[in-house]
């Protein structure tokens, strides 16, 4: 639900269902000229105007709906208080919303015909949709709108950038999280162990760490897929600015390579029974015997639900010299169909609007623990008031400006799995470090490269 590499880290199962929410650049699928070229004008014969009404338009989603997750019915009620107050006279239909649409059963509606105006997906896979001629430019869409230029002006530009395709917005930013550490704050202090402090090195990590070494405890609760954030700590990345290359085999991967070895080696991080990385669930089990943990602020509920030991949060460690404050994001936005009437299209663009707006935003932060997208969220004071009940998703919150995720690519799914499993093969020690990134970048390249193809 992070980064896959956000993704600090989702789980993709077969056919593009989003099993986990995290979804930071690592721990993540994601044609040609003729059809991006159409979809170029998506939406752009009468943009622009805003819905006058009365319209419905029908929503969807591919997240989840649980007690577990309550992001799912924050949505909804959301939606149901853009239904009553919105003066275009929009009404949403939320019917569908209480089960997740697959983006295969989308594709399969799309080509009947008859798919939802509006749709919530994971952040990463509009490309598809986009080259495929299914969905709009939303700036196209909502051209001339000076609310929207406001509001689009205040987004953080990684947001903006990993909603776009080939120069085009395709998706509106609606919702993100990211990782950081957790840190129980009871076994530090009978340890005598400080509390991290705001720029805390991997080298201040590793001392404090190597104090909790001993039969069962679990210093470190990490997976694999943190390699993100070790690397974002010296302010490199696993693809170009450009989106065309990836940068995996470098001298920065390798120095984050040896780190996480090492951390195994010290006895700091573990291995599940199969030998894989996925120690990173162990803190809400509640049995007191983990110190730090990497996660992110969706487990706040599942933790105080169990009972967890009291914990705060903080920025992954950063690199003793680059020393940058790093996190990746996951996240999901909303998407408008293209071939839909033009009133409904223009109403379900509005409405992705106004999800994204300051309001909705802050209550989806506080009602379900999620990371502001635009800056004037973070800093409003409807959020700020909240976070002075709560510091440990404060914690999460402030690094808000500091996030990263990877860009919407129709290949996101099989790039990211090639890094992940590279990174598995090392630490594993099936290969060398050098080996595994060549290895990794190679193939992740070769994905990459048809996607490339498919933005000129």
């Amino acid at each position: 639900m992070g980064l896959l590499g956000a993704a600090g880290s989702a789980t993709i199962a077969a056919g593009g269902r989003l099993t986990r929410r995290r979804t930071l650049g690592v721990l993540g699928g994601l044609g040609g000229a003729t059809a991006l070229a159409a979809c170029g004008s998506a939406g752009g014969e009468a943009p622009a105007a805003k819905a006058t009404g009365p319209v419905t338009i029908s929503f969807m989603h591919n997240d989840s709906n649980t007690a577990a997750r309550p992001e799912g019915a924050t949505r909804v009620t959301l939606l149901d208080e853009f239904t009553k107050t919105n003066e275009q006279k929009i009404s949403v239909n939320v019917a569908e919303a209480q089960a997740a649409v697959t983006n295969d059963k989308l594709k399969s509606l799309a080509a009947a015909g008859t798919p939802p105006d509006l749709y919530y997906i994971a952040y990463y896979f509009p490309a598809e949709f986009f080259i495929a001629g299914m969905i709009v430019d939303v700036d196209a869409e909502l051209k001339g709108d000076k609310e929207w230029g406001k509001q689009r002006a205040d987004i953080y530009p990684n947001f903006l950038e990993s909603s776009s395709w080939a120069g085009k917005l395709i998706g509106v930013p609606g919702y993100t999280n990211n990782q950081a550490v957790i840190y129980n704050l009871g076994l530090l202090q009978q340890a005598g162990v400080p509390n991290p402090k705001q720029g805390w090195t991997w080298d201040d990590f590793k001392t404090a760490a190597q104090k909790f070494v001993k039969p069962g405890t679990l210093v470190f609760s990490m997976d694999w897929g943190s390699y993100l954030y070790w690397l974002g700590t010296q302010g490199a990345r696993v693809i170009s600015k450009d989106n065309k290359t990836i940068t995996f085999d470098t001298p920065e991967m390798l120095v984050v390579m040896e780190h996480m070895l090492d951390m195994a080696k010290r006895g700091i991080t573990q291995k599940t029974a199969d030998g894989k990385g996925g120690l990173n669930e162990q803190y809400r089990e509640a049995r007191n015997d983990v110190v730090y943990e990497f996660q992110g602020p969706y487990r706040i509920p599942v933790l105080r639900q169990n009972k967890a030991p009291d914990f705060l949060t903080i920025h992954m460690p950063v690199h003793p010299v680059k020393k940058q404050v790093f996190a990746a994001n996951g996240g999901h936005n909303l998407i408008v169909f293209k071939d839909i009437p033009l009133e409904r299209r223009q109403a379900a663009a509005q409405t992705a609007k106004w999800m994204n707006a300051a309001h909705a935003q802050a209550q989806m932060c506080i009602n379900a623990t999620s990371i502001p997208v635009s800056k004037g969220v973070t800093d409003s004071k409807e959020l700020q008031d909240y976070l002075k009940t709560d510091a440990a998703f404060k914690g999460f919150i402030d690094l808000a400006g500091n996030g990263w995720r990877w860009p919407t690519l129709p290949s996101f799914t099989p790039i990211t799995g090639a890094l992940t499993a590279a990174v598995a093969s090392i630490m594993t020690e099936q290969t060398s470090p050098k080996a595994g990134l060549v290895a990794g970048q190679q193939q992740a390249q070769q994905f990459l490269d048809e996607d490339v193809r498919q933005m000129k």
